[in-house]
This record gives structure tokens, sequence and C-alpha cells, in this order.
């Protein structure tokens, strides 16, 4: 399967919708089920399974962020944004949480949830700007900005995998290009 994030609205598709649905079936309690059932439109579905591994999981604070991360693109796409941004803040803290909060690792986890949450934000302001509120608007593109090019810069300082780096220059520039819109 191949994803894809759309240029303009920085939201993933994917290319087989039929064979990741299967996927999520065969595998129903993996924490990449709540992403894939996100892209697939299975929001609801999604957010039940981000919950209910949220409230099971003993996992390690870099690995519970991830989670709250999928979770909070969740509730992105569901247009709640305001209670997306407060779990991406709660994921951004506990990546800072684990045994060493400087490892590579953990600093990374941070730079996807700060990417993340810049996308939120990009969303919430594009709402907010068709909702006539210019100044909520240019608030939240700025934080969206401030997050992006945080998260580019831990990227790069870190030499992430090139697909990182290329997502987080690609997101940056998106907000950059034309703002809200």
């Amino acid at each position: 399967m191949t994803f894809t994030i759309d240029p303009m609205t920085l939201r993933e598709s994917v290319d087989d919708p039929g064979a990741l649905a299967r996927w999520c079936s065969e595998n129903p309690r993996d924490p990449r089920a709540v992403g894939h059932l996100r892209i697939l439109g299975r929001l609801e579905e999604a957010e039940a399974l981000g919950r209910v591994l949220l409230a099971d999981s003993l996992a390690h604070p870099v690995a519970r962020a991830a989670l709250r991360t999928r979770l909070a693109q969740v509730l992105q796409w569901q247009g709640r944004f305001e209670t997306a941004d407060e779990e991406f803040s709660r994921a951004a803290e506990e990546t800072g949480l684990s045994d060493d909060p400087t490892a590579p690792s953990s600093i990374l986890a941070l730079a996807a949830v700060l990417q993340h949450r810049a996308k939120n934000r990009f969303e919430h302001a594009l709402v907010a700007e068709a909702g006539e509120r210019p100044r909520l608007s240019a608030r939240l593109m700025d934080a969206a900005r401030e997050d992006a090019r945080r998260a580019l810069a831990i990227r790069e300082g870190l030499r992430a995998s090139e697909d990182q780096v290329l997502s987080s220059r690609e997101t940056v520039a998106r907000l950059e290009r034309d703002g809200a819109g």
C-alpha cells in the first residue's frame, strides 16, 4: 500500500483502501490501526480503539505519546480541534517522561507530535478563516508554523530519515506558502 499526503490539505490517503481495511481487520489491536481507520474515514471506530488502547496501555512513555498522537489526529479529522490540541500537548509532555528524555527517540517522537499538532492548528485556522474569524485564524497559523519549524529543526538536527525530513519540509512549505489558504 502507498500512503500519500495531499499537498493542500496535508491529509493522508491510501492507494488501496480495501487492503488497508483488511489489514485493520487482521490487526484489530495494533496501535497503527487507529491511524489506518482514520485514513479510511472510520472515525468513530478509530476514536474508540484509540481510547481503549490508551486506557489499557502500560507502554513506554514514547509509545504512549505515539498512540495519543494517533488519537489526536482522529479528533482533528472529526473537527474537534481544541480537544485534539490538548491531546497533542499531552503527547508532547509524554515524550519527555521517558527514562532519558534527551534520547534521540524521545526527541524524534516530540518532532512527530509537533508536526501533527501543526497540521491540526493549520486545519483549525482554515475553519476559523472560513468562519470569518481572522484573528483566531492568524494566531493558529502562527502557532502551526512555529510547531512545523521546530519539528523540521529537530529532524534535521538529529539526521532523521529522509522521509521524515521531507515530510517536515513539505509541511513547513505548505504553511509558509500561503498562510491560511
